[in-house]
């Protein structure tokens, strides 16, 4: 048996792949555990000269009964376990050229990665910690900390990491060799340590979305993707800026080949 610490589970994805392999799903599960014991003694009784002696027994059934719970880490091994027996899951430490074309669009992987957060994500996350510093230590203080200015731009930052949604947080997977790295957007509810644990060598489970092939790149939550696909007449395309790629500290451009997966868990 294979004992998994979880740092990241998608619980709506366990639950759908559960109920494929098993029919069903359930959260709770009871247990009846019963015994039997026998009771033992003798019995004897005379008739004229010869004695008679024999065995009584009594049969005894003790039972208990307890609820156990299913949890992410059980779901995530029967999951793994059919995988493995159905010969769909494909295991990488590196991936190298060879590797690429065996990979498709649905497969499952299991891989041993680095993940990184966004230029995005971390500048939003140092604002927000910023801002919990200032109003932690503020009452303390004569004076204002921050001035007006420095508070709107604070704020500025920390609403972009809502780009990709209110809890969306966007990664980059790292091989050691840093070649075909997996991009991938995780639900900051599952999260099961703090971020700033979460950066060190883990497993992902995960499925492959889409390949981004060599020559091709994906530019990672870009602020002006929606004005990018808007319904737009000649004039006003005319007066829109030419350029509407991030700032440059801002871009986090991933270069292909490389993947977007979706992450199903992480764990180590």
């Amino acid at each position: 048996m294979t004992l998994r610490n979880i740092l990241y589970a998608d619980n709506n994805a366990l639950n759908n792949y559960v109920s494929q392999i098993d029919g069903y799903t359930y959260e709770e599960a009871t247990i009846v555990n019963s015994s039997n014991k026998d009771k033992g003694g003798k019995a004897g009784f005379e008739v004229a000269n010869f004695n008679f002696e024999g065995n009584l027994s009594r049969e005894s059934i003790e039972s208990s009964t307890k609820t156990a719970k299913i949890t992410e880490a059980s779901k995530l091994d029967k999951i793994i376990k059919y995988l493995d027996s159905e010969k769909e899951l494909k295991y990488y430490e590196s991936i190298e050229e060879p590797n690429w074309d065996d990979i498709c669009r649905d497969d499952f992987l299991e891989v041993l990665v680095t993940p990184r957060f966004s230029k995005m994500e971390e500048l939003s996350h140092t604002a927000k910690n910023i801002k919990n510093l200032v109003s932690t230590f503020q009452p303390f203080m004569d004076n204002k900390m921050l001035d007006s200015k420095t508070e709107d731009a604070l704020n500025g930052f920390e609403s972009l990491s809502k780009i990709n949604g209110e809890n969306s947080i966007t990664c980059v997977f790292n091989f050691d060799n840093n070649k075909y790295p997996l991009i991938g957007y995780l639900d900051e509810n599952y999260l099961k340590i703090s971020r700033e644990k979460f950066i060190s060598q883990c497993y992902m489970l995960c499925k492959v979305q889409r390949k981004i092939q060599k020559g091709e790149s994906i530019e990672l939550d870009e602020i002006f993707e929606n004005f990018k696909s808007l319904a737009l007449n000649r004039e006003q395309r005319r007066n829109m800026p030419k350029d509407l790629s991030n700032p440059e500290m801002l871009k986090d451009k991933i270069k292909g080949p490389a993947f977007v997966v979706i992450p199903i868990a992480i764990y180590q």
